[in-house]
């Protein structure tokens, strides 16, 4: 069974930073938009599509890999350079927040795919949010044991997989409702995604800290050690569900992934098959 999220008496006070999911940085003091100088493209879609949806972003170019080598050598870090780069750029983001005490921040990269309805499925789980929370993981790759119904939904489809038309439309019509479910937010179970997430002030604080220096005896990338300071009780970390924020992945996709990607692929606002499109390829055609 879901672990139950704490719910919010009628006269108690709810967290500030949460107050307005509807503004412009979706719920957030700040959102944080990572991009690579070597995919342009991923950057100026992404910034078509905040236009559209008023989302109000700070741009942090993603470390080289030329600086990553450096950073290597002066450091000793033990990461390869490809998730030094990663490592640093969200350390400079924690700096960042830091030094400017911001509250809390959505850390985005440029290269994610985004649900239409974005600030009303912020706006509809964000309420739940218990507090004191460290992460929260609002995209994702994958389903995760813990999350709401995606057991039942996946024993569903492996019992209906078959060529005869009455299992298909039955299967038609459950990723429907089970993409149009209610957002709510629930603890994690391994929390894993980059691509999205949001971080609280001393959280942010910590990783300020302490990641350089952990960088110094772990190889590990971050999605590995933001998620290891969480199972083992040094931070809390939630996820949501479903993710209204998905990274693209040009692996195979499996039922299982698709049911965390975006709800416009059960809807037949896109392909089935998630990765038969890159991101943002069909909003031109959505809105013209």
């Amino acid at each position: 069974m879901p672990p139950q999220i704490y719910r919010f008496q009628p006269n108690e006070p709810q967290p500030r930073i949460y107050s307005d999911a509807m503004n412009s940085t979706l719920g957030f003091q700040r959102v944080y938009v990572v991009y690579s100088a070597s995919d342009p493209s991923s950057l100026e879609n992404f910034k078509s599509i905040a236009v559209l949806l008023d989302i109000d972003a700070r741009y942090i170019e993603q470390t080289s890999i030329e600086r990553a080598n450096t950073l290597q050598r002066q450091h000793a870090y033990l990461a390869n350079p490809v998730e030094i780069a990663e490592l640093d750029t969200h350390a400079r983001i924690y700096a960042h927040m830091a030094r400017h005490d911001i509250q809390s921040a959505l850390i985005i990269q440029s290269s994610v795919d985004m649900e239409l309805d974005i600030k009303l499925r912020m706006a509809s789980a964000l309420g739940d949010i218990p507090d004191p929370y460290d992460m929260l993981f609002v995209g994702r790759h994958y389903a995760e044991p813990t999350e709401p119904h995606v057991q039942e939904m996946m024993t569903f489809l492996r019992q209906t997989n078959s060529s005869d038309p009455s299992a298909q439309m039955q299967r038609v019509w459950a990723k429907r409702e089970f993409a149009s479910r209610k957002t709510r937010v629930y603890l994690s179970s391994f929390p894993s995604g980059i691509s999205a997430y949001a971080i609280g002030r001393q959280m942010a604080r910590r990783l300020h800290h302490r990641l350089r220096v952990r960088m110094t005896f772990d190889k590990h990338d971050l999605d590995f050690i933001l998620a290891d300071v969480a199972m083992v009780g040094l931070s809390v970390a939630y996820s949501m569900s479903p993710s209204p924020i998905a990274a693209y992945t040009t692996r195979h996709v499996s039922d299982n992934q698709l049911l965390t990607r975006s709800a416009l692929h059960v809807m037949s606002l896109r392909q089935d098959d998630p990765a038969m499109l890159s991101p943002y390829k069909d909003w031109a055609s959505m809105w013209t």
